[in-house]
């Protein structure tokens, strides 16, 4: 427990040394809900869920922008490398990675509820917004796992480029930007089976107070699976790679 907690101790030292990486993952959240999401109408439940779309964006953000550019530049870091020979577990540095971005995923959320405070035609309930909290806590592991697994496949100097063309179409097509019902019927159809829209599907029923349907629930769940083996493929392929 002691090198867990010194391995969560790392990963805010590294991060905090380098506000020009992760301010701009926490900010721009609540500010394009600022810019966009205040400004949708009807005021109430749909004014509330763009803010439920603009958390999600936060915490999807923080996984890739953290994990996916993070870890690819910490692969080609020779302290890394150096850490790999000590006897501590390495899922010890991925479980404090994990607990880090979830903490800076509900820091981001909390600045959009700032923002819907302050700007928003209708702002959230406290039991909406503690709902909401849960939910985005939850969905970030999913998140986080896709970031790790970006981190692994691509290089540092292509990690962020790459993480952009992922993270912004999704984005979109999740219909985290403009609810679903309101894009082309052929963006909306592909919605449905990316997997922002599921985590989107969530926050909005958080907000809504319903339950997501089945096929959300199960798809998210599926996903999660998926990024798990791709997770351990890609580690694997990785260790391999570097150390033989």
């Amino acid at each position: 427990m002691t090198i867990f907690f010194a391995h969560v101790k790392l990963q805010f030292q590294r991060l905090l040394r380098n506000p020009g990486f992760w301010a701009p993952t926490l900010l721009f959240p609540a500010m394009f809900y600022s810019f966009f999401g205040a400004s949708m109408s009807p005021a109430g439940l749909y004014s509330q869920m763009a803010i439920a779309s603009f958390s999600v964006y936060g915490v999807v953000g923080i996984a890739f922008y953290q994990f996916g550019v993070g870890i690819a530049q910490d692969r080609e870091d020779p302290f890394d490398a150096w850490m790999r020979t000590l006897p501590a577990s390495v899922m010890s540095n991925a479980l404090a990675q994990m607990l880090v971005a979830v903490l800076f995923a509900i820091t981001a959320v909390l600045l959009v509820f700032v923002a819907s405070y302050f700007f928003g035609k209708t702002p959230l309930t406290t039991e909406q917004s503690l709902r909401l909290l849960l939910v985005c806590a939850l969905i970030s592991i999913p998140a986080s796992l896709f970031g790790i697994a970006l981190g692994y496949a691509a290089s540092a100097k292509a990690a962020p480029a790459l993480a952009n063309l992922i993270y912004l179409p999704l984005a979109f097509l999740g219909g985290l930007w403009m609810h679903p019902s309101i894009l082309p019927k052929i963006i909306g159809e592909i919605s449905v089976w990316t997997p922002t829209r599921h985590m989107a599907e969530f926050a909005w029923s958080s907000v809504a107070n319903v339950m997501p349907d089945m096929n959300f629930i199960l798809g998210l769940g599926a996903y999660t699976l998926v990024f798990i083996a791709l997770v351990m493929w890609l580690v694997d392929r990785d260790r391999k790679k570097r150390f033989g």
